[in-house]
């Protein structure tokens, strides 16, 4: 296995849309921090509005530690589902458009073991991208602190809580990447499964397409809180409360509407089995041909 994932690993690192999706990430993430911190010092105590207020504050919580971990996360679980797609996509696609998964598989039979290589090493490209931009918006921050005058403060605690928003971030993400690495053994292709994730993250998670069950009650209200993505803010929201942020007071999300921490971890678990026991049998079923 370890053969297979050093395989993997030596694949994508070698390929240029790895290094073209992890600077586009970066870039985005320090676009971002800087345009909050921008719009912060522009704004200044300059707000009479007492509602304006409690979103101000929370801007302002996202310029300075703890909260930039937070916006770390958020980033990494936003924009970095699209990436994640992506990349899945590539993974597993090229495989059938360039023939190589059947070379592949004559050295190594077990289909089985080559797919969870390719996922454990998707994983791990997505800890590394996580990693370098905690340190980027560590940078950002402290550099940006020292124009203000305070960067804000970072306890143990907060310390603490990293490894945690870490893996509840990974796990956020590792839906998507299931989905697009079963859609595109479904459909041998690069294309279906690209586009099978990115059509989903824009239908739930963009547009909020089935928000129209939770208006409904009773019965679509509970498969509204069933879906992926009620079950994935759950967990995206707890990783904002770690480092200090409200993103209630700047959007509509709450977690006292959303499924409980506990039901969000399960029911996330049931799709990835899904997701994943659905692309091993698919497979395994499957003739493997050459270039497509």
């Amino acid at each position: 296995m370890w053969n297979l994932i050093r395989a993997e690993w030596l694949k994508l690192t070698r390929r240029p849309i790895v290094w073209i999706l992890l600077a586009v990430f970066l870039g985005l993430l320090a676009v971002q921090i800087l345009t909050q911190f921008a719009l912060v010092s522009l704004i200044g105590e300059r707000v009479s509005s007492p509602a304006l207020e409690s979103q101000i504050e929370e801007w302002r919580r996202r310029t300075v530690f703890p909260g930039l971990f937070g916006v770390v996360f958020n980033h990494l679980n936003g924009l970095g589902g699209i990436f994640a797609v992506v990349l899945a996509a590539a993974a597993m696609g090229s495989e059938y458009s360039w023939g190589t998964l059947r070379t592949q598989l004559a050295r190594q039979p077990s289909r089985g073991r080559l797919l969870v290589a390719k996922l454990v090493t998707l994983l791990a490209l997505l800890v590394v991208a996580a990693l370098l931009a905690l340190a980027l918006g560590s940078l950002l921050g402290g550099m940006l602190g020292g124009l203000r005058g305070s960067a804000g403060t970072v306890t143990q605690a907060d310390l603490l809580q990293l490894p945690l928003a870490l893996l509840r971030a990974l796990y956020v993400l590792l839906p998507y990447v299931l989905l697009t690495l079963c859609l595109t053994v479904l459909g041998r292709s690069l294309l279906v499964g690209l586009a099978g994730g990115l059509l989903y993250l824009v239908f739930e998670v963009g547009l909020g397409a089935l928000a129209l069950f939770q208006v409904l009650g009773g019965v679509w209200q509970l498969i509204y809180s069933l879906t992926p993505g009620q079950n994935i803010n759950t967990l995206a929201l707890m990783n904002s409360h770690a480092f200090g942020l409200s993103p209630e007071n700047v959007t509509t999300m709450d977690l006292s509407t959303l499924p409980s921490p506990l039901q969000a971890t399960l029911v996330i678990a049931v799709y990835c089995a899904l997701f994943l026991a659905t692309a091993l049998y698919e497979l395994r079923r499957r003739d493997v041909f050459g270039p497509s």
